[in-house]
Protein backbone atom coordinates (compact mmCIF):
# COMPACT_ATOMS: atom_id res chain seq x y z
CA UNK A 1 0.00 0.00 0.00
CA UNK A 2 2.94 2.07 0.69
CA UNK A 3 1.29 4.59 3.31
CA UNK A 4 3.81 6.51 5.76
CA UNK A 5 3.07 5.24 9.28
CA UNK A 6 4.66 8.69 10.20
CA UNK A 7 1.85 11.02 7.93
CA UNK A 8 -1.44 8.75 8.36
CA UNK A 9 -0.38 6.66 11.94
CA UNK A 10 -0.97 3.00 10.80
CA UNK A 11 1.36 0.28 9.45
CA UNK A 12 0.47 -2.27 7.23
CA UNK A 13 0.42 -5.73 8.80
CA UNK A 14 -0.97 -7.35 5.66
CA UNK A 15 1.07 -8.17 2.57
CA UNK A 16 -1.47 -9.25 0.50
CA UNK A 17 -1.97 -6.88 -2.58
CA UNK A 18 -5.36 -5.30 -1.65
CA UNK A 19 -5.72 -6.20 1.87
CA UNK A 20 -6.61 -3.22 3.78
CA UNK A 21 -5.69 -4.61 7.30
CA UNK A 22 -4.14 -2.48 9.13
CA UNK A 23 -2.91 -2.12 12.97
CA UNK A 24 -4.53 1.30 14.38
CA UNK A 25 -1.50 2.92 16.20
CA UNK A 26 -1.21 6.62 17.75
CA UNK A 27 -0.23 8.70 15.17
CA UNK A 28 3.12 10.66 15.90
CA UNK A 29 1.39 14.32 15.81
CA UNK A 30 -0.47 13.25 18.94
CA UNK A 31 3.01 12.04 20.84
CA UNK A 32 4.40 15.19 19.77
CA UNK A 33 2.62 17.82 17.88
CA UNK A 34 5.38 20.35 17.18
CA UNK A 35 5.67 18.77 13.78
CA UNK A 36 4.92 20.64 10.32
CA UNK A 37 1.25 19.47 8.68
CA UNK A 38 -0.08 20.52 5.32
CA UNK A 39 -3.89 21.48 4.38
CA UNK A 40 -4.61 21.20 0.86
CA UNK A 41 -7.58 22.74 -1.63
CA UNK A 42 -6.76 20.98 -4.45
CA UNK A 43 -9.46 22.34 -7.08
CA UNK A 44 -8.25 25.97 -5.81
CA UNK A 45 -4.59 25.46 -6.18
CA UNK A 46 -4.02 26.25 -2.45
CA UNK A 47 -1.30 24.48 -0.43
CA UNK A 48 -0.76 25.63 3.46
CA UNK A 49 1.62 24.00 5.49
CA UNK A 50 0.67 24.65 9.24
CA UNK A 51 2.15 23.61 13.05
CA UNK A 52 -0.36 22.65 15.22
CA UNK A 53 1.62 24.24 18.06
CA UNK A 54 1.87 28.50 17.99
CA UNK A 55 4.80 28.68 20.52
CA UNK A 56 6.22 27.08 23.69
CA UNK A 57 7.69 28.69 26.79
CA UNK A 58 9.32 26.35 28.49
CA UNK A 59 6.45 23.57 29.67
CA UNK A 60 4.14 25.90 28.62
CA UNK A 61 2.86 25.38 25.17
CA UNK A 62 0.01 27.80 23.11
CA UNK A 63 -1.54 25.97 20.07
CA UNK A 64 -4.02 27.30 17.50
CA UNK A 65 -6.59 25.52 18.53
CA UNK A 66 -6.57 27.27 21.78
CA UNK A 67 -5.53 30.71 20.67
CA UNK A 68 -8.30 30.93 18.24
CA UNK A 69 -11.08 29.55 21.02
CA UNK A 70 -9.91 32.47 23.19
CA UNK A 71 -10.07 34.81 20.57
CA UNK A 72 -14.07 33.35 19.74
CA UNK A 73 -14.33 33.94 23.71
CA UNK A 74 -12.77 37.25 23.40
CA UNK A 75 -15.43 38.07 20.19
CA UNK A 76 -18.49 37.08 22.70
CA UNK A 77 -17.42 39.29 25.49
CA UNK A 78 -16.97 42.04 23.73
CA UNK A 79 -20.12 41.92 21.63
CA UNK A 80 -21.72 41.34 25.29
CA UNK A 81 -20.16 43.81 27.32
CA UNK A 82 -20.46 46.68 24.71
CA UNK A 83 -24.19 46.73 24.28
CA UNK A 84 -25.19 45.72 27.86
CA UNK A 85 -26.35 49.22 28.62
CA UNK A 86 -28.59 49.81 25.49
CA UNK A 87 -30.75 46.56 26.72
CA UNK A 88 -30.90 47.12 30.55
CA UNK A 89 -28.44 44.70 31.70
CA UNK A 90 -25.11 45.91 34.42
CA UNK A 91 -21.98 45.00 32.85
CA UNK A 92 -20.97 43.39 36.39
CA UNK A 93 -23.53 40.62 36.69
CA UNK A 94 -22.50 39.84 32.78
CA UNK A 95 -19.19 39.62 33.78
CA UNK A 96 -19.77 37.34 36.31
CA UNK A 97 -22.18 35.18 34.97
CA UNK A 98 -19.45 34.72 31.01
CA UNK A 99 -16.85 33.84 34.40
CA UNK A 100 -19.13 31.38 35.50
CA UNK A 101 -20.70 30.62 32.25
CA UNK A 102 -17.93 29.71 30.16
CA UNK A 103 -15.82 26.43 32.47
CA UNK A 104 -18.88 25.15 32.79
CA UNK A 105 -19.96 25.22 29.39
CA UNK A 106 -16.82 23.88 27.92
CA UNK A 107 -17.10 21.15 30.47
CA UNK A 108 -20.48 20.37 29.42
CA UNK A 109 -19.02 19.97 25.44
CA UNK A 110 -16.30 17.86 26.71
CA UNK A 111 -18.71 15.59 29.02
CA UNK A 112 -21.20 15.13 26.29
CA UNK A 113 -18.19 14.57 23.39
CA UNK A 114 -16.58 11.86 25.27
CA UNK A 115 -19.72 9.87 26.52
CA UNK A 116 -21.05 10.04 22.62
CA UNK A 117 -17.18 8.46 21.87
CA UNK A 118 -16.99 6.70 24.85
CA UNK A 119 -15.87 3.25 22.84
CA UNK A 120 -12.63 5.23 21.75
CA UNK A 121 -11.56 7.24 25.17
CA UNK A 122 -12.61 4.06 27.75
CA UNK A 123 -9.71 2.55 26.14
CA UNK A 124 -7.71 5.94 26.55
CA UNK A 125 -9.09 7.64 29.63
CA UNK A 126 -5.67 9.99 30.03
CA UNK A 127 -7.25 12.00 26.80
CA UNK A 128 -10.67 12.08 28.51
CA UNK A 129 -8.91 15.85 29.66
CA UNK A 130 -6.78 16.73 26.80
CA UNK A 131 -9.16 18.88 25.35
CA UNK A 132 -6.80 20.75 23.57
CA UNK A 133 -6.90 18.02 20.52
CA UNK A 134 -10.06 18.75 19.90
CA UNK A 135 -13.35 17.25 20.61
CA UNK A 136 -16.64 19.39 21.71
CA UNK A 137 -20.07 18.60 21.42
CA UNK A 138 -21.67 22.01 21.70
CA UNK A 139 -24.59 21.01 22.63
CA UNK A 140 -23.40 19.41 26.00
CA UNK A 141 -21.95 23.33 26.25
CA UNK A 142 -25.43 25.01 25.80
CA UNK A 143 -27.42 22.60 28.15
CA UNK A 144 -24.87 23.09 30.66
CA UNK A 145 -24.79 26.86 30.08
CA UNK A 146 -28.64 27.47 30.04
CA UNK A 147 -29.17 25.60 33.01
CA UNK A 148 -26.07 27.65 34.78
CA UNK A 149 -27.42 31.37 33.34
CA UNK A 150 -31.11 30.28 34.50
CA UNK A 151 -30.03 29.71 38.00
CA UNK A 152 -27.44 32.82 38.19
CA UNK A 153 -30.38 34.91 36.73
CA UNK A 154 -32.72 33.45 39.43
CA UNK A 155 -30.02 34.44 42.28
CA UNK A 156 -29.43 37.83 41.11
CA UNK A 157 -32.96 38.36 40.36
CA UNK A 158 -32.22 39.09 36.63
CA UNK A 159 -34.98 38.27 33.47
CA UNK A 160 -33.13 34.80 32.21
CA UNK A 161 -34.75 35.51 29.05
CA UNK A 162 -33.49 39.29 28.86
CA UNK A 163 -30.52 38.08 29.04
CA UNK A 164 -30.59 34.60 26.74
CA UNK A 165 -31.40 37.33 24.28
CA UNK A 166 -28.79 39.56 24.27
CA UNK A 167 -26.20 36.91 24.87
CA UNK A 168 -26.67 34.67 22.12
CA UNK A 169 -26.17 37.59 19.33
CA UNK A 170 -23.18 37.43 20.13
CA UNK A 171 -22.53 33.34 20.79
CA UNK A 172 -23.23 33.12 17.32
CA UNK A 173 -20.72 35.06 16.01
CA UNK A 174 -18.31 33.47 18.42
CA UNK A 175 -19.19 29.95 17.19
CA UNK A 176 -18.24 31.66 13.63
CA UNK A 177 -15.00 32.34 14.76
CA UNK A 178 -14.42 29.26 16.90
CA UNK A 179 -14.92 26.90 14.05
CA UNK A 180 -12.15 27.91 12.33
CA UNK A 181 -9.79 25.97 14.99
CA UNK A 182 -11.61 22.71 13.90
CA UNK A 183 -9.72 23.95 10.30
CA UNK A 184 -6.39 24.11 12.05
CA UNK A 185 -6.83 20.85 13.52
CA UNK A 186 -7.98 19.24 10.27
CA UNK A 187 -11.58 17.65 11.96
CA UNK A 188 -15.48 18.29 11.41
CA UNK A 189 -15.12 16.71 7.49
CA UNK A 190 -17.75 15.27 5.56
CA UNK A 191 -16.99 12.65 3.02
CA UNK A 192 -15.54 12.83 -0.42
CA UNK A 193 -16.62 16.19 -3.53
CA UNK A 194 -15.05 17.61 -5.93
CA UNK A 195 -16.63 21.16 -5.23
CA UNK A 196 -14.25 23.71 -5.41
CA UNK A 197 -13.79 24.85 -1.86
CA UNK A 198 -13.07 20.92 -1.12
CA UNK A 199 -10.18 20.32 1.19
CA UNK A 200 -7.57 17.43 2.39
CA UNK A 201 -4.80 17.10 4.28
CA UNK A 202 -1.81 14.42 6.08
CA UNK A 203 -4.15 14.42 9.27
CA UNK A 204 -7.80 14.03 7.07
CA UNK A 205 -5.87 11.52 5.48
CA UNK A 206 -4.99 9.98 9.29
CA UNK A 207 -8.26 10.15 10.37
CA UNK A 208 -9.96 8.37 7.47
CA UNK A 209 -7.81 5.57 7.38
CA UNK A 210 -7.91 4.98 11.43
CA UNK A 211 -11.25 5.36 11.89
CA UNK A 212 -11.92 3.39 8.40
CA UNK A 213 -14.98 5.76 7.50
CA UNK A 214 -17.15 3.90 4.74
CA UNK A 215 -17.11 4.67 1.31
CA UNK A 216 -14.43 7.66 1.90
CA UNK A 217 -11.60 7.47 -0.11
CA UNK A 218 -8.19 9.29 1.91
CA UNK A 219 -6.53 10.29 -2.02
CA UNK A 220 -9.80 12.49 -2.39
CA UNK A 221 -11.03 15.81 -1.09
CA UNK A 222 -13.74 15.94 1.58
CA UNK A 223 -16.67 18.73 2.63
CA UNK A 224 -15.33 21.10 4.84
CA UNK A 225 -17.68 20.85 7.34
CA UNK A 226 -16.25 23.25 9.55
CA UNK A 227 -16.52 26.24 6.53
CA UNK A 228 -20.60 25.74 6.56
CA UNK A 229 -21.24 25.88 9.96
CA UNK A 230 -18.94 28.86 10.44
CA UNK A 231 -20.60 30.79 7.07
CA UNK A 232 -24.39 29.48 8.74
CA UNK A 233 -23.40 31.24 12.39
CA UNK A 234 -21.92 34.20 10.60
CA UNK A 235 -25.54 34.49 8.49
CA UNK A 236 -27.73 33.94 11.70
CA UNK A 237 -25.46 36.68 13.69
CA UNK A 238 -27.00 39.49 11.04
CA UNK A 239 -30.53 37.60 11.19
CA UNK A 240 -30.45 37.88 14.87
CA UNK A 241 -28.72 41.21 15.20
CA UNK A 242 -31.90 42.50 12.85
CA UNK A 243 -34.24 40.20 14.66
CA UNK A 244 -33.47 41.78 18.43
CA UNK A 245 -35.43 45.07 16.94
CA UNK A 246 -38.06 43.69 16.18
CA UNK A 247 -39.07 40.95 18.74
CA UNK A 248 -42.35 41.22 20.62
CA UNK A 249 -41.73 39.47 23.68
CA UNK A 250 -38.95 38.62 25.75
CA UNK A 251 -36.93 35.58 24.45
CA UNK A 252 -37.76 35.25 20.66
CA UNK A 253 -34.25 35.96 20.02
CA UNK A 254 -33.14 33.07 22.32
CA UNK A 255 -35.84 31.18 20.18
CA UNK A 256 -34.81 32.02 16.72
CA UNK A 257 -31.22 31.21 17.98
CA UNK A 258 -31.87 27.94 18.68
CA UNK A 259 -33.91 26.95 15.96
CA UNK A 260 -31.34 28.01 13.46
CA UNK A 261 -28.59 25.76 14.92
CA UNK A 262 -30.97 23.10 15.83
CA UNK A 263 -31.54 23.17 12.14
CA UNK A 264 -27.91 23.70 10.99
CA UNK A 265 -26.93 20.65 13.29
CA UNK A 266 -29.66 18.66 11.51
CA UNK A 267 -28.35 19.43 7.74
CA UNK A 268 -24.67 20.23 8.42
CA UNK A 269 -24.16 17.09 10.95
CA UNK A 270 -26.11 14.32 8.34
CA UNK A 271 -22.58 14.67 6.21
CA UNK A 272 -20.71 13.69 9.89
CA UNK A 273 -18.86 10.40 10.53
CA UNK A 274 -18.33 11.01 14.37
CA UNK A 275 -20.69 11.91 17.59
CA UNK A 276 -23.32 8.69 16.45
CA UNK A 277 -25.08 6.18 18.96
CA UNK A 278 -25.63 3.00 16.59
CA UNK A 279 -25.61 4.87 13.90
CA UNK A 280 -27.60 7.59 13.77
CA UNK A 281 -26.03 10.85 14.62
CA UNK A 282 -26.43 12.33 18.04
CA UNK A 283 -26.14 15.86 17.47
CA UNK A 284 -29.14 15.65 14.68
CA UNK A 285 -32.00 14.11 17.13
CA UNK A 286 -30.90 16.95 19.62
CA UNK A 287 -31.13 19.71 16.76
CA UNK A 288 -34.51 18.43 15.00
CA UNK A 289 -36.40 18.08 18.66
CA UNK A 290 -34.73 21.91 19.67
CA UNK A 291 -35.31 23.65 16.21
CA UNK A 292 -39.70 22.00 16.51
CA UNK A 293 -39.35 22.71 19.84
CA UNK A 294 -38.86 26.53 19.73
CA UNK A 295 -40.57 27.08 17.11
CA UNK A 296 -43.67 25.64 18.66
CA UNK A 297 -42.84 27.87 21.96
CA UNK A 298 -42.56 31.04 19.34
CA UNK A 299 -46.04 30.51 17.74
CA UNK A 300 -47.94 29.35 21.18
CA UNK A 301 -46.28 32.84 22.68
CA UNK A 302 -47.47 34.97 19.57
CA UNK A 303 -50.83 33.48 19.75
CA UNK A 304 -51.65 34.18 23.35
CA UNK A 305 -50.26 38.04 22.68
CA UNK A 306 -52.34 38.15 20.00
CA UNK A 307 -55.54 36.99 22.32
CA UNK A 308 -54.77 39.39 25.22
CA UNK A 309 -54.35 42.04 22.67
CA UNK A 310 -58.04 41.01 20.97
CA UNK A 311 -59.56 41.10 24.67
CA UNK A 312 -58.10 44.67 25.57
CA UNK A 313 -59.53 45.86 21.83
CA UNK A 314 -62.73 44.55 22.81
CA UNK A 315 -62.86 45.90 26.33
CA UNK A 316 -64.98 49.38 27.07
CA UNK A 317 -63.78 51.47 29.70
CA UNK A 318 -66.12 52.84 32.47
CA UNK A 319 -66.84 56.61 31.22
CA UNK A 320 -65.46 57.78 34.51
CA UNK A 321 -61.73 56.51 33.71
CA UNK A 322 -60.72 59.59 31.64
CA UNK A 323 -61.65 62.09 34.61
CA UNK A 324 -60.20 59.23 36.65
CA UNK A 325 -56.60 59.70 34.85
CA UNK A 326 -56.85 63.34 35.01
CA UNK A 327 -57.20 64.06 38.45
CA UNK A 328 -54.97 61.61 39.78
CA UNK A 329 -57.33 59.79 41.83
CA UNK A 330 -56.37 55.98 43.35
CA UNK A 331 -59.43 53.49 42.31
CA UNK A 332 -59.92 53.45 46.49
CA UNK A 333 -59.94 56.85 46.18
CA UNK A 334 -62.25 57.37 42.99
CA UNK A 335 -64.78 55.07 43.92
CA UNK A 336 -65.71 56.86 47.40
CA UNK A 337 -65.48 60.18 45.10
CA UNK A 338 -68.36 58.63 43.04
CA UNK A 339 -70.53 56.71 45.25
CA UNK A 340 -73.96 58.24 45.53
CA UNK A 341 -74.94 60.49 49.34
CA UNK A 342 -76.85 58.64 51.36
CA UNK A 343 -75.72 55.30 50.63
CA UNK A 344 -73.08 53.03 52.37
CA UNK A 345 -70.99 50.61 51.15
CA UNK A 346 -71.26 46.66 52.29
CA UNK A 347 -67.74 46.81 54.82
CA UNK A 348 -68.94 50.95 55.90
CA UNK A 349 -68.02 51.23 59.47
CA UNK A 350 -70.53 51.73 61.94
CA UNK A 351 -70.31 55.88 62.49
CA UNK A 352 -69.85 56.67 58.87
CA UNK A 353 -73.53 54.33 58.41
CA UNK A 354 -75.11 56.50 60.89
CA UNK A 355 -74.05 59.29 59.16
CA UNK A 356 -75.66 58.72 55.90
CA UNK A 357 -78.65 57.07 57.43
CA UNK A 358 -81.91 59.41 56.14
CA UNK A 359 -83.52 60.63 59.17
CA UNK A 360 -86.41 58.87 60.86
CA UNK A 361 -85.11 55.13 59.46
CA UNK A 362 -82.64 52.92 61.66
CA UNK A 363 -80.19 50.00 60.04
CA UNK A 364 -80.71 46.18 61.01
CA UNK A 365 -77.85 46.57 63.02
CA UNK A 366 -78.90 49.77 64.93
CA UNK A 367 -76.71 51.32 67.55
CA UNK A 368 -78.22 50.61 71.46
CA UNK A 369 -78.73 54.53 72.09
CA UNK A 370 -80.98 54.92 68.72
CA UNK A 371 -83.09 51.53 69.69
CA UNK A 372 -83.92 52.90 72.94
CA UNK A 373 -84.79 56.63 71.17
CA UNK A 374 -87.22 54.76 69.13
CA UNK A 375 -88.77 52.39 71.71
CA UNK A 376 -91.53 54.89 72.49
CA UNK A 377 -92.81 53.87 69.01
CA UNK A 378 -93.40 50.46 70.09
CA UNK A 379 -95.41 50.83 73.48
CA UNK A 380 -97.82 53.26 71.75
CA UNK A 381 -100.95 50.90 71.11
CA UNK A 382 -101.10 49.58 67.54
CA UNK A 383 -104.54 51.38 66.50
CA UNK A 384 -103.05 55.21 66.74
CA UNK A 385 -103.90 57.55 64.43
CA UNK A 386 -102.06 58.91 61.34
CA UNK A 387 -101.35 62.25 63.32
CA UNK A 388 -100.20 60.60 66.26
CA UNK A 389 -97.58 58.77 64.24
CA UNK A 390 -96.66 62.26 62.15
CA UNK A 391 -96.17 63.60 66.05
CA UNK A 392 -94.15 60.45 67.19
CA UNK A 393 -91.67 60.50 63.99
CA UNK A 394 -91.23 64.37 64.46
CA UNK A 395 -89.99 64.05 68.07
CA UNK A 396 -87.71 60.98 67.41
CA UNK A 397 -85.81 63.42 64.97
CA UNK A 398 -85.43 65.76 67.15
CA UNK A 399 -84.27 63.60 69.79
CA UNK A 400 -81.91 62.21 67.64
CA UNK A 401 -80.48 65.62 66.44
CA UNK A 402 -80.21 66.18 70.00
Amino acid sequence: MGYDADVCGFVELCCIPGCNKFERIEPKRMRGMNRMHYIDFPNLGLHLKMNLELFSVGPFTVRWYGLITALAFLVIVTGVLRNSQKYVIKQDDLIDMMLITAPVGIVGARVLYVLVNWSYYAQRPSKIYRIWEGGLAIYGGIIFGIVTIYLFCRYRKISTLQMLDHLVVYLVLGQAVGRWGNFVNQELFGPNTNLPWAMTGDIIKSTIINEQYPGVNPDLPVHPLFLYESLWSLVTFFILLWFRNKKKLQGEVFYLYMVSYGLARFAIDSLRFDLKVGNTNINRIFGLLFAIAFIALLFVRRQRMKKNDEDDASYQPSQYREIITEIGLEPEEAAEAVEPEGTASDEQPEETAEEVEPEGTATDEQPEGAAEAVEPAETEPTESTEQELDNLERETAEQNED
